[in-house]
């Protein structure tokens, strides 16, 4: 009996330091990013927690409007998928109806696309490069 509870507790204990890490590693997303033009980084989306979860802001005009739709995690196995190109290396995704954010091994290759600055999103027309900032 005693085997048993020792066995559960540390069953639990485990359970809770892999969740922890999760959340942490998806937490190090939270940011403001751009991508490149005319050799200066325009920002572009902003990764912020909120109460209800983590939504994408976009920059517009000059100033960041609050997105509305919370994003969930994405699992390396429904990134692989949808960008049809196997992961190398560490990986952390948010997704939302329209859109992926994702911190991917720089180097990360699909089709046509490289990232060297290991983060990047996709969209419906494609993939694009982003800067963190």
């Amino acid at each position: 009996m005693n085997r048993k509870l020792t066995y559960l507790a540390l069953g639990f204990c485990l359970f809770a330091a892999i969740s922890g890490c999760k959340q942490a590693s998806v937490d190090s997303l939270e940011g403001e990013y751009g991508v490149a033009e005319n050799g200066k980084i325009v920002p572009l989306i902003k990764v912020e927690k909120t109460d209800r979860g983590y939504v994408f802001d976009d920059y517009q005009a000059g100033k960041w409007r609050t997105g509305t739709e919370v994003a969930r995690p994405l699992k390396p196995e429904e990134f692989e998928q949808i960008m049809g190109a196997k992961l190398r290396g560490p990986f952390d995704g948010l997704q939302t109806k329209m859109a992926i954010f994702a911190k991917v091994q720089p180097g990360f290759t699909a089709g046509d696309f490289k990232t060297s600055t290991g983060y990047m999103m996709a969209f419906m027309l494609g993939p694009i490069e982003l800067t963190k900032m």
